[in-house]
C-alpha cells in the first residue's frame, strides 16, 4: 500500500512537471504563423465561428497555443522560437458546418497533428481524405457523434502509384473513431494505407454493403466495431487469421449470413465477440474452445443451432463471463438433464465463471439443467423465460417457464442477494451488453450496469404450487419480487416485511389467502404493489404509501376491503 501511494505522488508528480513542460514555451515561444493561419481558416469556414477562440469573449491571444483545446510543442526540426500545433480537441464546442477538403481552412495543412478530436458536434457534408492521407503523424482521429455523410474514402486511392515504396510517409493513425454519424459506405479499400490502425469504430451509421475485405490488411488491429448498420454478406469472407490481435469484435445488428467463420478462433486474444440480431446459423465452431481469453460471447437473435454442442464447445473458454444465446436452437432439448452431469455422459460440466447467462425464447425442451449448480459465479440468470422447460428451480432471476413443485428453499440463500456484503463488485450494477443493456471493459474484464438494474427475483407465470416460503424475508438487497401468475397457497409472510429494499412486490393471480400483513407498510421504497386475484379477506393497510396503490391493486379479492377500494 505505502510502495503503491508513493508510486502514484511519483507519477503524478511527474505528469505535473510534464504538463508544465508543455506549457512553459507560452510567453517566450508562440505558434507558427501557419497553424495560426489554418486555424484561424478553420473557424471562419464553420457556419459559426468558434467562440472561445480569437473574436469571442474568452480568449483573443494571437498565440493559437493559448487557445482552448489547442496544444503545441516544440519540435527538434522547428525553429527555436516557434511552437507546432500537435493536439487539437473541440469535442462538444458547438461546431457545425462542413469540413474543408483544400484551402486554408484545412486541417490536413497541420501537418505535425498527431492527435484529432471533432466528435459530439454537428458538422456534416464528407469526411476528407486528406486528414488520413496528408497527415503522416496524426495518430488519433475521432469525429464520432456528428452528421458526416458519404462513404469513407478509399485511403490508398489518391496517393500515386509507388507511392510508399518511394519514400511516401505511411500513416500512423491508430486509433479510428466515425461512429454515429450517416455515413453510407466503407470503400473497400479503407483501410490498405493504415498499417498501425488499432481501433476502428463505425457503428450506428447507414453503411451497406458487405465488411470490407481490406480490414484484414490491418494486422494490428485489436478493436473492431461495426455495430447497428445494415452490412451484409458472409462474414467469413474477411480473412481473421491475419488478425492475430484482434480482442474484441462488434458486429450486431446488422443483416450477415452464413456461418460464424471458425478462423475467427485464430485470433487468440479476443475477449468479446458480439454478433448479436444477424442472420446467420449453423453451430458454434469446434475450434472457439481454445480461445481461452474469451470472456464474452454474444450470438443472441440469430439461428444458432446445436445448443449441446454450442454448451460443450463454450465451456471449454476458461475465461467466459457472459454467454447471451437467446432466441437460438429453437425447439432444441436442453441438454444436463438427471443423468447427464458429467462430461463421460455426454453432459455439461458447467461454467465455473460465468456470471451472466441468457437464453431466453429459444422454445427450449426438457428440464431446467443441474449444470447450473456448477456456475458458482453466476449471479444473472436472464433468462430461461419463454422456453418449455419444466422441473425444479435452480437459480434466478427470470424463471418464467412452465416449472412446477413448491419454491426451494435454496433461492433463500442465493449470496448475491442475502447482503451487500456478500456481493461482489461484479454485481454491482448491469445494463445493455451489446444489446445496451450489458456493457464490457475490454481491458479490466469487467462487467458492469450502465443503469443499475435491480436485484430481481422473477419466478412468475409457472405452476408453482405450496407456501411463500418466509425465508424470502433474508434476501435483504431483493428490489423486485414477482411470484404472480402461479398456484400459490396459504398467508403472505410477514417476513416480507424484512425486505427493506423492495421497490416492488408482484404476488396477484395466485390461491393466497388470509390478511395482509399491517407490517409491510414499513417497506418505504415500495412503489409497486399487487396482490390482487387472490382470496385475501380483512381490511387493506390504510398506512404509508399504501393508500397511493391503486384500486387494481387489490381487486379480485371478495373478502377484501379498505377506506379507499
Amino acid at each position: 500500500m505505502i510502495f503503491t501511494l508513493r508510486y502514484t505522488r511519483v507519477w503524478s508528480h511527474l505528469l505535473s512537471l510534464y504538463v508544465l513542460a508543455w506549457q512553459l514555451p507560452r510567453g517566450v515561444f508562440s505558434c507558427t504563423p501557419a497553424d495560426r493561419s489554418v486555424l484561424s481558416s478553420f473557424s471562419d469556414s464553420l457556419d459559426a465561428g468558434i467562440a472561445v477562440w480569437p473574436g469571442g469573449v474568452v480568449n483573443s491571444s494571437s498565440d493559437c497555443c493559448r487557445w482552448p483545446g489547442v496544444r503545441c510543442r516544440r519540435l527538434s526540426a522547428a525553429s527555436e522560437s516557434e511552437l507546432r500545433v500537435v493536439h487539437l480537441d473541440l469535442a462538444g464546442r458547438g461546431l457545425a458546418g462542413s469540413l474543408r477538403v483544400q484551402g486554408g481552412g484545412s486541417l490536413a495543412r497541420l501537418d505535425k497533428l498527431s492527435f484529432l478530436n471533432l466528435s459530439r458536434n454537428s458538422l456534416h457534408g464528407p469526411i476528407p481524405p486528406e486528414l488520413l492521407l496528408r497527415m503522416p503523424r496524426l495518430r488519433v482521429l475521432d469525429l464520432s457523434h456528428n452528421f458526416f455523410s458519404g462513404q469513407l474514402a478509399d485511403m490508398a486511392a489518391p496517393a500515386p502509384a509507388g507511392a510508399f515504396e518511394s519514400g511516401y510517409p505511411k500513416s500512423k493513425l491508430a486509433h479510428l473513431d466515425v461512429s454515429l454519424n450517416s455515413l453510407t459506405g466503407l470503400h473497400d479499400g479503407v483501410c490498405r494505407g493504415l498499417p498501425r490502425l488499432r481501433s476502428f469504430s463505425a457503428e450506428s451509421n447507414l453503411l451497406a454493403g458487405t465488411v470490407p475485405r481490406s480490414l484484414s490488411s490491418c494486422s494490428g488491429l485489436e478493436y473492431l466495431n461495426m455495430d447497428n448498420n445494415s452490412l451484409h454478406g458472409a462474414l467469413g469472407d474477411l480473412n481473421f487469421t491475419r488478425l492475430s490481435r484482434l480482442r474484441a469484435l462488434h458486429l450486431g445488428w446488422n443483416q450477415l449470413r452464413g456461418r460464424i467463420p471458425e478462423s475467427l478462433s485464430s485470433c487468440r486474444h479476443l475477449r468479446v465477440v458480439n454478433l448479436r440480431r444477424n442472420f446467420l446459423s449453423g453451430p458454434v465452431p469446434s475450434a472457439f474452445r481454445h480461445l481461452q481469453s474469451l470472456a464474452f460471447f454474444n450470438v443472441g437473435n440469430n439461428s444458432i443451432t446445436g445448443i449441446a454442442h454450442a454448451l460443450r464447445v463454450l465451456q471449454e473458454c476458461r475465461a467466459l463471463a457472459v454467454k447471451i444465446l437467446t432466441m437460438n436452437f429453437h425447439g432444441e432439448e436442453m441438454p444436463g438433464g438427471p443423468g447427464m452431469i458429467d462430461a463421460g455422459a455426454g453432459g455439461i460440466r458447467g461454467f465455473p465463471r460465468l456470471q451472466l447467462l441468457g437464453m431466453a425464447a429459444c422454445a427450449l425442451r426438457g428440464a431446467v439443467p443441474q449444470w447450473l449448480r456448477a456456475s458458482a459465479r453466476l449471479s444473472v440468470l436472464d433468462h430461461l423465460s419463454w422456453n418449455r422447460l419444466t422441473g425444479a428451480v435452480l437459480y434466478r432471476i427470470d424463471l418464467s417457464n412452465e416449472l412446477t413443485g413448491d419454491i426451494p428453499l435454496s433461492i433463500t440463500r442465493m449470496k448475491s442477494l442475502v447482503a451487500a456484503d456478500d456481493m461482489s463488485a461484479s454485481q454491482a450494477s448491469l445494463s445493455d451488453y451489446g444489446v445496451r443493456l450489458y456493457n464490457w471493459h475490454v481491458d479490466c474484464g469487467e462487467l458492469w450496469y450502465d443503469g443499475n438494474i435491480p436485484a430481481s427475483l422473477d419466478l412468475s407465470q409457472n405452476s408453482l404450487a405450496g407456501t411463500i416460503p418466509p425465508e424470502i424475508g433474508d434476501l435483504r438487497e431483493l428490489n423486485i419480487l414477482n411470484l404472480s401468475w402461479n398456484a400459490l397457497s396459504g398467508p403472505i409472510p410477514a417476513t416480507l416485511a424484512s425486505l427493506a429494499s423492495l421497490q416492488a412486490l408482484e404476488l396477484s393471480h395466485n390461491e393466497l389467502a388470509g390478511e395482509i400483513p399491517a407490517s409491510l407498510a414499513g417497506l418505504t421504497f415500495l412503489s409497486s404493489f399487487d396482490v390482487s386475484h387472490n382470496r385475501l379477506r380483512g381490511v387493506i393497510p390504510n398506512l404509508s404509501q399504501f393508500s397511493t396503490f391503486p384500486c387494481s391493486s387489490f381487486a379480485g379479492n371478495p373478502g377484501l376491503h379498505g377506506e379507499y377500494c
